[in-house]
């Protein structure tokens, strides 16, 4: 009894103490597994100078570290170094006059102008006058030379807009239905005007209202493109809100990526430092400290092993297949931006990288719209579409080349399931979860074939017991 009481206590205290070593160690568990993800890819190459080095491992695993800092750290930060400045340089060209140029081209270029300014304040005026007919007293009729007038504004209207018309070279053109739309608002207009009773007057304004609603929506080219032509034409009171909004919503988002910032880049030195020391650390002593925690393990020494060569093998499948792709998207579509002629070609080309690591989205969301933008606003549709042929053929398909090739059948996960392993994993972990939630998810599997082993072992015991 006192041998259960002492193990019973003995565990508490252990479980107390192993949550209090992870609660110590959580901060610098994602340096320490990229350490060991490094090790497991640059495997072969340390072997290669322990061997040159006649077996000093001290050394060779200072030469291999500083070969991993100049093979893979070296080229990253160069890259994203230079996609910052692009991306500094972007923002600071990107001012309200640039902007609301480039709009006006985009809006001259889809057809989504308003009508010319004489037309426009007409329609406001007319549209003013009859919502103030819908919405008056039941008891009053409007003044019999108002609801002359409006039809004066009919008229001149129509007259404005035959004229816009007649100009090809306008910026508006006018809907193909904007005449029988007006000629069924005058038909309910001059209804109205032979209304004397306030009841029907009340019913009719109603009718002359929608009638010009329709008509309205027929002069910029039907529902879907008045409500588009709409949106990228809003009037001074929805600027002057939308500026607000902005405001109030920039000002503390400054403050806080201001802070996020410098926060961001003390934990990113803090864990970089961490994951070269650890690098260094596991070349040196990992055959030690994996022997150490094999002894103290409660597994079986052959599932350690198992364990082992499945974590070298499906991680290192995992993370080259899903690297590899995404660099090699991101060179290809790099080549197509600086052939196409965009600015900024680092940025995209970092972009290009980090969206072609997300499955079912990759490198598409980058190029894509790349092409939209040389086709829409530098009006150039040879080089968009060039672009757009280019990143569909040759930097998307390259994905499909070169995963299949890498994994050749292993850890050759469905499509859904790989989508929910990488949101799954960035929702978890942050970024790095793009790489972690597929490895976790590839991992499984041969866990699970482990436990089946053991189980079917438990079972032959168990019927030879039962036998004997």
């Amino acid at each position: 009894m006192a041998r259960i009481v002492s193990f019973v206590v003995l565990l508490a205290i252990l479980l107390v103490i192993v949550a209090l070593f992870f609660r110590v160690m959580a901060g610098f568990l994602l340096p320490l597994f990229l350490a060991a993800l490094l090790v497991v890819m640059f495997g072969p190459l340390h072997r290669s100078i322990v061997v040159r080095c006649q077996g000093r491992e001290r050394l060779a695993a200072g030469l291999t570290t500083l070969a991993i800092l100049i093979i893979v750290l070296a080229p990253m930060l160069g890259i994203l170094g230079k996609a910052a400045v692009e991306a500094a340089e972007l923002a600071s060209g990107w001012n309200r006059q640039s902007t609301e140029e480039r709009v006006d081209k985009l809006r001259s270029r889809l057809g989504l102008n308003l009508p010319p300014a004489d037309v426009q304040l007409l329609l406001d005026e007319l549209g003013l006058r009859l919502r103030g007919w819908a919405d008056r007293a039941p008891a009053e009729l409007p003044d019999p030379l108002e609801l002359e007038s409006a039809g004066d504004q009919v008229e001149a209207l129509a007259a404005l807009i035959a004229k816009s018309e007649e100009a090809k070279d306008a910026a508006f053109e006018p809907g193909e239905n904007w005449q029988d739309s007006l000629a069924q608002f005058r038909v309910e207009l001059d209804k109205l005007a032979l209304l004397h009773e306030p009841a029907r007057f009340d019913r009719q304004a109603d009718e002359v209202l929608l009638a010009y609603a329709r008509f309205e929506q027929d002069l910029l080219g039907g529902p879907i493109k008045a409500w588009l032509t709409r949106l990228v034409n809003p009037d001074q009171e929805h600027m002057a809100a939308l500026r607000t909004r902005l405001q109030e919503f920039a000002g503390p988002l400054a403050l806080g990526g201001a802070q996020f910032a410098g926060g961001f880049l003390a934990e990113f030195l803090i864990g970089l430092a961490v994951m070269i020391v650890s690098l260094y650390y596991f070349l040196a002593d990992g055959p030690a400290m994996i022997a150490g925690i094999m002894r103290l393990s409660p597994l079986d020494d052959r599932y350690e092993r198992q364990l082992l060569e499945e974590f070298t093998t499906v991680s290192r499948a995992v993370v080259v297949a899903t690297l590899l792709s995404a660099v090699v998207q991101g060179v290809l579509a790099g080549f197509g931006y600086f052939f196409a002629g965009l600015d900024s070609v680092f940025l995209l080309t970092m972009l290009t990288m980090l969206f072609a690591l997300i499955p079912f989205v990759g490198a598409t969301a980058v190029w894509l719209p790349c092409a939209l933008w040389l086709f829409l606003f530098e009006d150039r549709t040879t080089a968009a579409v060039a672009l757009a042929v280019y990143g569909a053929l040759v930097v998307s398909m390259a994905d499909n080349v070169i995963k299949p090739l890498v994994l050749q059948g292993r850890s050759n996960m469905h499509p859904l399931l790989a989508l929910l392993s990488v949101l799954g994993g960035v929702k978890a972990m942050g970024p790095i979860g793009i790489v972690v939630g597929p490895m976790v998810v590839a991992f499984l599997q041969p866990l699970l074939v482990m436990l089946q082993t053991e189980l079917k072992s438990l079972g032959k015991t168990e019927t030879g017991k039962a036998e004997g």
